[in-house]
């Protein structure tokens, strides 16, 4: 006697839920860490760490470049070797370093400004996957990425038989709430 088996949907949805799930936990980290730090604009830069210093300076602009930049590497500090420098106007002097960093003096505020520019590797990396600036692949698999989502959230509301399923009230509050509180924020 053979009994006949048909596929067991129940089954086959919770292990494409595991497997597909385990394949997007990587790119969630991604799009969740860089999604909060673009959030977070306003208060810091996601992309690079700025270091500024800013000193009073009582120089005049009648002397030579290079006297200036003698001058201001002694005021400052600096290390790094110098790129090229500019006369913005008579008032404003620039210095561009070979590291990145620049420094801005003005004649009639009597102040220098050094800022210093270093990228944050993984927080610029992430929010480059993120924003989609990276080459056209990036984007057919973003695309793929959120086809895993949509799927993964359809396929929560079939995971669970019985009193802790979504499709009674116990748990299923939880799935209005989501869907409520985006709702909300989009007729506000």
């Amino acid at each position: 006697m053979t009994r006949k088996q048909g596929i067991n949907w129940f089954r086959l949805n919770r292990e494409l839920h595991r497997d597909i799930g385990y394949f997007c936990i990587g790119l969630t980290l991604v799009f969740a860490i860089s999604g909060i730090a673009l959030n977070h604009l306003r208060h810091w830069n996601p992309n690079y760490i700025v270091d500024r210093q800013e000193q009073q300076v009582m120089l005049d602009n009648s002397l030579s470049d290079e006297a200036l930049n003698q001058t201001l590497l002694a005021k400052f500090d600096i290390g790094e070797d110098i790129r090229a420098t500019y006369w913005e106007s008579p008032q404003i002097y620039k210095v561009f370093f070979e590291e990145g960093g620049t420094l801005t003096l003005s004649f009639t505020a009597k102040k220098a400004v050094f800022e210093h520019v270093r990228p944050r590797h993984v927080f610029k990396q992430f929010n480059r996957l993120h924003l989609n600036e990276a080459q056209n692949g990036w984007i057919a698999f973003s695309d793929l990425y959120a086809a895993f989502l949509i799927f993964l959230s359809l396929s929560a509301l079939f995971m669970v038989k019985g009193k802790h399923s979504p499709w009674r009230l116990r748990r299923g509050w939880l799935v209005l709430a989501g869907g409520i509180v985006p709702t909300v924020y989009i007729f506000l």
